[in-house]
């Protein structure tokens, strides 16, 4: 006895393929939003790194430049996802649509959280994350292509890019 028949065809497999595009959308989007890495295996819980004095002493100046010139260029193109700050569009209400906003979220704070300025909390120690934002700005995947489609005015200029890289290159050399 066949399950489908006649035009019910036509209506589930429509339905099958919607289903499958979605996945696929979906299922990819954590590695389309980091650089081609797929870390969502090793991942846990972000952890928050406790250095000694020293280190305390540099992190403080560092955040210091942090908070003074790249604080507000993240909050502008990347606290929607990497901040406790997120502004919802107006589509966040519709069916689907929430989830993969949320599940993008998640993901995003997984990796790197600028909710309690720097040092970040991340899986990553500080270096690390001031070289996969340097990264993220090299091969201009943040913010992803998706996001940038409803989202133009994220997208960080020359000028911003210029500032953050300054700022990455000096906190490297404090840290070495």
């Amino acid at each position: 006895m066949a399950l489908v028949t006649g035009s019910e065809d036509y209506l589930i497999g429509g339905s099958l393929k919607a289903l499958l595009l979605l996945f696929a959308f979906t299922a990819s989007s954590h590695v389309w939003g980091h650089g081609g890495e797929d870390h969502s295996k090793d991942v846990k819980q972000p952890k928050v790194v406790k250095p000694n004095v020293e280190i305390e002493e540099k992190y403080i100046k560092i955040n210091q430049e942090y908070i003074k010139t790249v604080k507000p260029i993240f909050k502008k193109s990347c606290f929607d996802c990497h901040g406790n700050t997120t502004v919802y569009p107006w589509y966040y209400k519709v069916p689907g649509v929430k989830q993969l906003i949320d599940d993008d979220v998640n993901e995003a704070k997984s990796h790197l959280d600028f909710s309690k300025d720097f040092p970040f909390i991340s899986h990553g120690t500080p270096i690390k994350d001031l070289d996969a934002i340097n990264k993220s700005i090299n091969n201009e995947s943040m913010p992803p292509f998706r996001y940038q489609i409803m989202h133009g005015d994220k997208k960080l200029t020359k000028d911003e890019i210029k500032q953050i890289k300054k700022w990455i290159r000096e906190s490297k050399e404090m840290l070495k």
